[in-house]
């Protein structure tokens, strides 16, 4: 006989606490049948919990009734503090790979497999491969499985959920490839970001590139990441683009010494590491030195988490998605700029943008001629990244006629947001 046991909130109609083991000993059970359904020699004592929408069978490892109910009741405990795979992990036995509805049975993988959009060309598969969503203690991310079929998918996916359960997030990312999106943030207002879809590069896949000076016309690129996954994966992401080179920096300490013996033209910082380095990133690129800039990164779960961690308060937006291969397509004709200083640098990124919007603009140039002059004032004022209150005051004028501006230049220039009018206005 099998009893489920409820939810505290939910008591048995005892009202004995689930805290005392007399509220156990009514639920135990004497059980010894194998995965065939024969009778074992030896009965053990067994209980059946149900809690938080998940449901289990556990054998019991205490041979008196007594201290079967305590060890039912520390499973309980732990099951509430700690979460069902601290338990799971505990307490494994063979006949639980029976249970449709544990993540210790391929089965379970199986019906959780999918196959994502963006591959990752560095790991090689092909477009129907599988991946799998891996949520553990608050934390979860996207693995790509490196195989079309379903039951090897779904024992790795199994995997790689005992590896994360057992021995936590960092060891599992040691050992698996992840999914991950980085986003280049190339301007803070307007926002104008590149991102790409990786994987982690790990195990037969981590070759890192050497970290010699590069050859005469190669621009040299430091990756400063302690992520050594996410750290391969950009520096085969940058060796794929004409006339760059990679450079591997593990740590932010690392950096300073190696500038001047690669002499980099960009160095590309996870943004979590800036305040070691010593660089202040306000969302855009940022002058380490003449002829070397910094560009800081973020790095995202999936596209969601992408979008929601962008910085409110901006008057425009354009992301762009890029194929990995093209990581560094923004400043392809840009490099050049680098050494007349960042204002101009930063306008040939612009320029790659604008680029991007023509289509939509239809490239009608005169448009801007029939601008009043104090249209002009102000969309000289956005193209700047000011504010509507900036604007304002600058200009002095009411926010409300400023509102006003922004409105007749989006009819006389046929655009739909302040991103566009300033690509516009860089057209001239």
């Amino acid at each position: 006989m099998f009893v489920a046991l409820q939810h505290p909130e939910k008591p048995a109609a005892s009202k004995v606490p689930t805290t005392m083991n007399t509220h156990w000993t009514p639920r135990l059970f004497l059980s010894s049948p194998d995965r065939t359904g024969q009778t074992a020699p030896t009965e053990k004592w067994g209980v059946k919990i149900l809690l938080q929408g998940r449901r289990h069978t556990f054998s019991l490892r205490a041979e008196t009734k007594d201290a079967a109910a305590a060890e039912a009741r520390i499973i309980y405990d732990t099951i509430l503090a700690e979460g069902w795979d601290a338990v799971l992990r505990a307490h494994a036995l063979p006949d639980q790979t029976d249970d449709h509805t544990s993540p210790m049975n391929v089965e379970y993988w199986k019906e959780r497999l999918i196959v994502r959009r963006y591959r990752f060309p560095a790991t090689g598969g092909t477009d129907k491969d599988w991946a799998v969503r891996i949520d553990h203690a608050g934390t979860g991310f996207w693995f790509p499985l490196g195989t079309p079929e379903v039951e090897s998918a779904a024992a790795k996916a199994r995997r790689i959920h005992e590896a994360v359960t057992k021995d936590g997030w960092e060891s599992a990312a040691d050992q698996f490839s992840r999914e991950l999106i980085i986003n280049f943030e190339w301007c803070s207002n307007p926002i104008l970001w590149t991102y790409t879809t990786i994987h982690t590069l790990v195990d037969s896949l981590a070759g890192e590139a050497d970290s010699a000076s590069s050859s005469a016309g190669v621009n040299p690129v430091i990756i400063v990441e302690a992520d050594a996954g996410i750290r391969r994966a950009l520096q085969w992401c940058v060796d794929q683009q004409p006339g760059f080179c990679s450079i591997s920096c593990a740590s932010p300490e690392m950096l300073a010494p190696m500038l001047p013996v690669h002499k980099p033209v960009l160095i590309l910082l996870n943004r979590s590491l800036a305040e070691r380095v010593g660089v202040e990133l306000s969302g855009g690129l940022a002058m380490i030195k003449p002829g070397t800039m910094a560009l800081g990164y973020s790095v995202s779960v999936d596209g969601d988490q992408m979008f929601v961690s962008t910085p409110g308060g901006a008057e425009g937006y354009m992301l762009k998605r890029v194929k990995p291969s093209g990581l560094l397509e923004p400043i392809s004709g840009a490099v050049r700029l680098i050494n007349t200083g960042s204002e101009d640098f930063l306008g040939g990124i612009k320029s790659y943008f604008k680029e991007l919007l023509r289509p939509n603009l239809g490239g009608d140039t005169s448009a801007l001629s029939r601008l009043t002059p104090r249209e002009n004032d102000v969309l000289a004022l956005l193209a700047k990244g000011c504010v509507d209150k900036e604007i304002s005051t600058a200009l002095g004028i009411s926010i409300w006629t400023v509102h006003g501006h922004i409105k007749k230049i989006f009819e006389r220039l046929h655009v739909r947001t302040r991103t566009e009018a300033v690509v516009r206005y860089l057209e001239k």
